[in-house]
């Protein structure tokens, strides 16, 4: 069955078509019915659904935040409610100071192992030695201080976590061969033996 509206756009011959076309193709060969003309009024069932949830959702937090208000002015005394919400912003300010410490102490961290990456053998050892509040990042999490000062004593103490500038040690013996370089021969016409 093809719909009034549907019918009139199409057109006589046009309709007969679709039709023909639509016979026998819906569940357990049953004809399919063509009875939708979305002339813009029609709203598709998942955006239906979509919407449908967000109001659901908004009622919800709706509810809880007229409960939440009831819970804080439940009495209805202005100076109740008043101390409420100095409480709510001395916890808020606290929670804020709180944040803004651990990222300056994470930026710190941070910055440092990026400046002894190479230089010692473990980052967190000499940061662990180091007093964190003598330490000064900018607000890109770069390192400020000088960290030579702050190093020598520790260099001087310990300097066994420290890397030597020496990376290539005199190692004593044979020399070894050069890379893709023929092995030596005897007189004899055989390798060299030790």
């Amino acid at each position: 069955m093809i719909h009034e509206s549907i019918k009139a756009i199409l057109g006589e011959d046009l309709t007969k078509q679709v039709e023909t076309a639509l016979k026998g193709k819906g569940k357990d060969g049953k004809d399919v019915d063509l009875v939708v003309g979305n002339d813009g009024t029609f709203v598709p069932a998942d955006k239906f659904d979509a919407l449908k949830n967000q109001s659901t959702s908004a009622e919800k937090a709706l509810k809880a935040a007229a409960d939440a208000l009831k819970a804080i002015g439940g009495s209805g005394d202005p100076a109740k409610i008043a101390e409420d919400v100095k409480t709510a912003q001395e916890t808020i300010n606290t929670l804020q100071t709180n944040h803004a410490t651990e990222i300056k102490k994470i930026q710190k961290n941070t910055a440092l192992k990026m400046a002894l990456a190479g230089q010692v053998y473990d980052p967190a050892d000499i940061i662990s030695l180091l007093d964190l509040e003598k330490i000064d990042v900018d607000d890109s999490g770069n390192l400020k201080t000088d960290l030579d000062g702050l190093l020598k004593p520790i260099k001087e103490t310990k300097s066994y976590l420290f890397k030597t500038q020496d990376q290539n040690p005199d190692i004593k013996g044979a020399k070894p061969a050069e890379p893709g370089a023929p092995p030596k021969t005897s007189t004899q016409g055989g390798p060299v033996i030790f």
